[in-house]
């Protein structure tokens, strides 16, 4: 069981590493906290972690469809390398073809990957 985050103390950690607080406030309900923005850019809340400030309805699609795809590439990413770390472990033969054929889907999601950070840091 994990323990629960001290909104304060999570707060107070941000500020010492140079966030700065903002004005809004975290949009998951019932939390209500100040959100930080990082030196990195990026927007967290001390208890929910990264969130999106969005100000159109058609950005908010926007993210939603980022996100999305970025959490289906780690999925992807994340179920080729168990099938490769299932592969190695067992002390059978290893079939060559197999193991390619995860290397190319790992190569190809990480070129997306790539690809994607490359574009949203030249729209910054």
């Amino acid at each position: 069981m994990e323990a629960e985050v001290d909104p304060v103390k999570k707060m107070a950690e941000l500020i010492k590493a140079g966030a700065v607080m903002l004005a809004e406030t975290c949009p998951y309900p019932g939390c209500g906290l100040p959100l930080f923005r990082l030196k990195t850019g990026e927007v967290v809340c001390p208890v929910h972690g990264r969130v999106y400030l969005v100000k159109t309805e058609e950005e908010a699609r926007e993210v939603k469809t980022s996100v999305s795809l970025a959490m289906t590439l780690d999925r992807i990413e994340e179920r080729a390398l168990m099938e490769m770390n299932a592969m190695l472990s067992e002390r059978g033969e290893i079939d060559p073809t197999e193991l390619i054929r995860w290397l190319e889907v790992v190569e190809r999601v990480r070129r997306i990957k790539s690809v994607i950070a490359s574009r949203s840091s030249s729209t910054k």
